[in-house]
């Protein structure tokens, strides 16, 4: 898998949550940068700690942009965070039993899923936002 390379069409108008995307990336080009740090479930459940304290901070900031500006599709929105929790809680499970398609599986998910939400997902609340004249 290549790297992810940071383009202005990922921005969503909010510096916090573009820099927050950015950091994320960033562990995930690591990721796929050091591929060999996948060989044991240890380090797949440290390397996922350390990814989801950073996905955790920024869901969390997210989330609470968008309630206290009364963004109408939160629950929505939240939902679709809920689902990436529940998806990389089944690659630690995988990954303590041991399946060895794990490491490729998580770095194509990663990949796909944060391009994809922020392009997708993210960019619904853009608009929002700009409205709002938040930055």
């Amino acid at each position: 898998m290549e790297k992810i390379v940071w383009k202005h069409e990922y921005s969503v108008g909010v510096e916090r949550l573009d820099r927050q995307h950015q950091r994320i990336i960033s562990v995930i080009n690591k990721l796929i940068a050091k591929p060999r740090i996948f060989r044991s479930s240890r380090s797949i459940a440290d390397i996922l700690a350390e990814l989801n304290s950073y996905v955790s901070e920024h869901f969390l900031l997210e989330e609470q942009l968008l309630e206290e500006n009364g963004y109408p599709s939160l629950i929505e929105h939240s939902n679709r965070h809920t689902e990436y929790g529940e998806r990389i809680a089944d690659f630690c499970l995988k990954s303590v039993a041991k399946d060895k398609n794990v490491p490729d599986k998580l770095l194509r998910y990663l990949g796909e899923w944060w391009i994809g939400h922020i392009l997708h997902e993210d960019m619904k609340y853009k608009s929002f936002f700009e409205e709002k004249g938040i930055r």
